[in-house]
């Protein structure tokens, strides 16, 4: 091999490395961590800004500073410009959904009624749930809205160190019923359709990736010490 061909096949090693270390790979951890948490259910949807927290548009999986790259990968594989956005056409459904589902469970009678009365037993039996067990009596507005998110990320447990934690640990098994209800069911069938487009699309990036390194001798990721240049 000629030293031009050498230096050439160098700088567009190193252009592809940045496509797989800035844009392939973080995309691929972030589809993982995205699947992980549509398989629990568990969608990180949050009120105050009406989104999932941790299942985002694609181009938000790339650290900002590398937006370059990413769009230097685009332009040379377009079909998955066209697979990025229906993803994302999905997220915002999933997003739509659960917003759905919010304004259905704070302005539902059932619901209102169902939290009443656990509220009710559990400030009647907090004397027996430990001295971590606080009153909300006062706190209903947040009770209200923290219930709400935990239904719609189907969260069965809270960590003790949450404020809400005493509350929803007593009260979760019946609020959590509400995720039968039908009004749940566009978010059920949004939430699996999502998963079937990020496991494919994870697939397919993880195939290019592959097939980029084998074709340049690059490693799939940053080995310290080790070289893609000749």
């Amino acid at each position: 091999m000629s030293q031009k061909l050498k230096s050439m096949r160098g700088a567009q090693s190193r252009r592809v490395a940045a496509w797989i270390y800035a844009a392939i790979n973080p995309i691929v951890d972030s589809l993982h961590r995205e699947l992980s948490l549509l398989a629990v259910e568990n969608l990180t949807w949050r009120s105050g800004s009406g989104r999932c927290e941790f299942i985002k548009p694609i181009q938000e999986y790339v650290d900002v500073r590398q937006w370059p790259n990413l769009i230097d990968f685009l332009a040379d594989h377009p079909m998955f410009e066209k697979f990025f956005k229906a993803h994302d056409v999905d997220v915002q459904s999933l997003n739509a959904r659960a917003n759905d589902v919010y304004r259905w469970i704070v302005s539902s009678e059932q619901f209102s009624s169902k939290l009443a009365e656990i509220l009710q037993t559990y400030e009647s039996q907090r004397g027996t749930l430990g001295p971590q067990a606080p009153s909300f009596n006062n706190s209903r507005d947040d009770l209200v809205r923290t219930s709400a998110e935990n239904i719609i990320n189907n969260v069965p447990s809270l960590p003790s160190h949450y404020l809400f934690a005493p509350f929803w640990n007593f009260a979760s098994n019946d609020l959590l019923a509400f995720r039968r209800h039908s009004e749940f069911q566009p978010l059920h069938s949004v939430r699996g359709k999502l998963i079937d487009f990020s496991s494919d699309l994870r697939a397919q990036l993880e195939q290019l990736r592959l097939s980029l390194s084998r074709k340049f001798d690059i490693p799939a990721a940053p080995v310290p010490g080790i070289s893609f240049e000749e």
